[in-house]
């Protein structure tokens, strides 16, 4: 059959204007979805917005605010080097994390706003990576196990689940828990490691390259969250979780994938193996910390089976009055039956697992959702000698749970006739999470609302009712007289609940001096029986040495009261378990010598003791060396400088090295011989004065 032209053109010119007008309902969705996205993220910030104006809490203090070389005032490699491995926590010292906030202090100034801010921009950030990991996830779901499985539903259902991510109340104290940016920051960088590795693994899969995007996951992203962050060791865990149960372990024919094995073996299996040795051949340096403890390793396994079935119904039903900062009100468990939700727990636990193992094939994502919660509790919610609970730990876990519950609600293949009522039910979740986030956010919105807020909800919580008390010893002190008779009542529970602990202690101390009342001997008698018997822990130090200085200025505590105290820590054999602590103690005690008794001598003796115990912590040398310029004996101080040179050849306290320098120059006789015994008393408290300027 002949066309004429016209004809011809008759008949291409429809599939044409079809085609643009497919061109147009596709790009018209795309906006739409764009659009939707960022609603998502806008309703994420607006309902953590109130919260940015709230202050620093808990381990900021000593995280951020009093950690000065945090403070950096110029960008040089020195400063920053120093900045980055300022932190004590954990073994590599978070070095990314806390040059981020170096940074942060560098641009933007030490108020928290800013902090905060930051940290939000990077929960956004984490929930478009999720909107990523799900629809490749789900994709790749789609194409191996539902083929029936739309796009459209693809979207939907990774969105939904972003957007429940992103708004869940537990993941609150990740983002406005400055310090916790620790968390949000690694979890950044596993959720790229694992966008490049579901990349590369669907190359794989269909016969392409992709074995390079997979390691770039594992070990460029890798690094970086775990230097962030002791948890991005996880990835590899996670990467499992994803290959068994969507992949398991095989290419589009149904053979079993080398490539797929080797990566495995290479980066999970033998970094397991090595860990495991290394955990066997220096328990010290992992559970070393059940000296601070109140509990043993086998009472928080038991507990923490409490803990993984509270943080799953917080996720399910988060309720405002259970959410918290601290949930260090939870009783240990000292058997299965001690209490008896232990034992019920535990089944739970086991029958969530069998269940993950048994519809795998079925139903995988189900059983990729239960494991890869439980991979994000594999640390933090098992053995290591870390406090019993805390929401942030379920930061990454908690996408898990959510993705197949909107899978679920939003299935359009299974119950048709339930349908409109599933995805009213997932709006009406959507919702809620938002309006308790929201309220949450409200009440962190300054430090006093937060603290009184955390104290109403957690009556039996040692560190809520602690900082509602030191909020309210402030104000009072500030003349809102108002707030003496909470502060007292806030301290006093607080002191009462926390059977281990003498920070509430040393605190009504301080305001009863400050504020004129009397010193109640029972609060003296409580901070002594706890020095002598409970674990001595890195908040007790602070608290003793926060009394020590206190009594020096104007504490009406006597020094037969503190030299008594001292004997009692010193006679706690819990104190001799770790080198730290014996030092720090040792130091609280020789600046008690030196600045109330006047004993120089003695002082130098004790500091001495401390450096040799502990000569890997060179603030102690800093301070013997101090003493030593201030008593005269230069020659002594210069041997002490040199030492503590040495000592430092990553040049981490360049800072205090100078300023002794410059103290030793001060002194035109500091080359001197002096007589054994040094200087005068009012020459060497003169001096001593001079140092602390």
């Amino acid at each position: 059959m002949k066309l004429n032209l016209a004809e011809l053109r008759r008949v291409l010119r429809i599939p044409l204007r079809a085609d643009a007008r497919i061109a147009a309902r596709i790009a018209q969705s795309q906006a739409v979805r764009l659009v939707l996205i960022v609603a998502v993220l806008v309703l994420a910030f607006a309902a953590y917005y109130p919260g940015l104006s709230g202050g620093f809490i808990f381990d900021d203090f000593s995280n951020i605010l009093n950690n000065t070389q945090l403070h950096i005032h110029t960008l040089t490699w020195s400063s920053l080097w120093s900045a980055s491995f300022s932190s004590q926590a954990g073994i590599l010292r978070r070095p990314i994390s806390m040059l981020t906030f170096a940074l942060n202090y560098y641009f933007f100034g030490i108020k928290p706003f800013s902090f905060k801010l930051v940290n939000l921009i990077i929960h956004l950030a984490n929930g478009i990576g999720l909107f990523v990991l799900g629809s490749q996830l789900l994709n790749a779901y789609r194409h191996i196990h539902r083929p029936g499985m739309s796009e459209r539903q693809v979207y939907w259902i990774a969105l939904s689940a972003s957007a429940a991510w992103l708004l869940h109340p537990l993941n609150f104290t990740a983002v406005l828990y400055v310090v916790q940016r620790m968390t949000s920051l690694s979890t950044l960088f596993t959720i790229a490691g694992l966008c490049f590795f579901l990349w590369g693994r669907w190359r794989l899969w269909n016969r392409h390259k992709g074995l390079g995007l997979m390691l770039t996951g594992v070990v460029g992203f890798g690094l970086l969250a775990l230097l962030s962050k002791e948890s991005g060791a996880l990835l590899p865990v996670y990467m499992l979780v994803i290959e068994a149960c969507v992949f398991r372990f095989r290419t589009q024919d149904g053979r079993f994938d080398r490539t797929v094995q080797w990566f495995f073996l290479l980066f999970l299996v033998l970094p397991a193996l090595g860990g495991l040795i290394w955990m066997a051949s220096d328990p010290g340096t992992f559970f070393g910390g059940y000296v601070f403890r109140t509990f043993t390793p086998l009472q928080r396994v038991l507990t923490e089976a409490r803990v993984i079935a509270f943080y799953l119904r917080l996720i399910y039903v988060p309720s405002l009055n259970q959410l918290g900062l601290y949930h260090d009100n939870i009783a240990i468990s000292r058997g299965l039956l001690q209490p008896p939700a232990t034992l019920a727990s535990i089944a739970l636990i086991v029958a969530l697992l069998g269940t993950a193992v048994m519809v795998r094939r079925r139903a995988p994502l189900i059983s990729f959702g239960i494991f890869w919660f439980f991979t994000g509790q594999i640390l933090e919610s098992t053995v290591l000698p870390l406090e019993i609970a805390f929401e942030y730990r379920n930061y990454l876990a908690d996408y898990g749970i959510l993705l197949p519950l909107c899978y679920v609600l939003l299935d359009t293949d299974h119950m048709v006739a339930t349908l409109a009522l599933r995805r009213v039910a997932l709006a009406l979740f959507i919702g809620m999470l938002f309006s308790i986030t929201y309220l949450r956010s409200e009440n962190w919105s300054s430090s006093f609302e937060e603290a009184i807020t955390e104290a109403r909800f957690h009556p039996d919580s040692p560190q809520s009712l602690y900082d509602a008390g030191r909020i309210c010893v402030n104000l009072a002190l500030d003349g809102h007289q108002q707030f003496t008779k909470r502060a007292y009542h806030y301290l006093e529970r607080s002191a009462r609940f926390d059977t281990s602990g003498i920070m509430a202690d040393v605190g009504l101390i301080y305001f009863a001096s400050k504020h004129g009342d009397r010193i109640d001997p029972d609060w003296v008698a409580a901070i002594g029986q706890k020095l002598r018997y409970a674990p001595v822990t890195p908040s007790t130090i602070a608290s003793l040495k926060q009394l020590q200085a206190c009594q020096q200025r104007s504490c009406t505590i006597s020094d037969s009261q503190m030299t008594v105290l001292f004997g009692d820590a010193f006679h706690n054999p819990l104190l001799y378990h770790t080198t730290q602590q014996h030092a720090d103690m040792l130091t609280i005690y020789g600046s008690f010598l030196i600045n109330k008794l006047d004993d120089f001598p003695d002082g130098r003796v004790v500091f001495e003791k401390a450096v040799r115990i502990d000569p890997g912590q060179l603030q102690y040398r800093i301070n013997l060396t101090n003493l030593l310029i201030a008593m005269g004996l230069y020659r002594e101080a210069h041997s002490q400088l040199a030492a503590l040179v040495t000592a430092d050849p990553l040049h981490r306290h360049n800072e205090q090295i100078m300023v002794l320098r410059q103290n030793l120059a001060r002194f035109p006789d500091r080359n001197l011989p002096l007589p054994a015994a040094g200087m005068s008393l009012q020459e060497s408290r003169r001096r001593l004065s001079l140092l602390n300027e």
